[in-house]
């Protein structure tokens, strides 16, 4: 991860764990949990949106940025909700 110093330049390259090659997707989606920090949320290899889909939820210790991973269903609606919205 390159960190913003907030000048429109980026710190070195700060190691954030290993590990990330199971995803297929790894998308910043912002504050899903409304604390105040970006997070990410990871579909894995399969496919199986419900399976595989992780949120690694932002720490704001920019030594660890990213919490462990966490089950992302809590933070999507109902499976078939996307169906809805065409």
């Amino acid at each position: 991860m390159h960190l913003g110093r907030g000048d429109g330049t980026f710190a070195a390259r700060t190691r954030i764990g290993g590990g990330w090659n199971a995803y297929n997707e790894i998308v910043a989606v912002g504050d899903t949990d409304r604390d105040g920090r970006p997070d990410l949320l990871a579909n894995g290899r399969t496919g199986h949106v419900d399976s595989t889909l992780a949120l690694y939820r932002g720490t704001g210790d920019w030594k660890a940025p990213f919490a462990p991973r966490a089950g992302a269903t809590t933070i999507l609606p109902a499976p078939g909700w996307y169906t809805t919205l065409f």
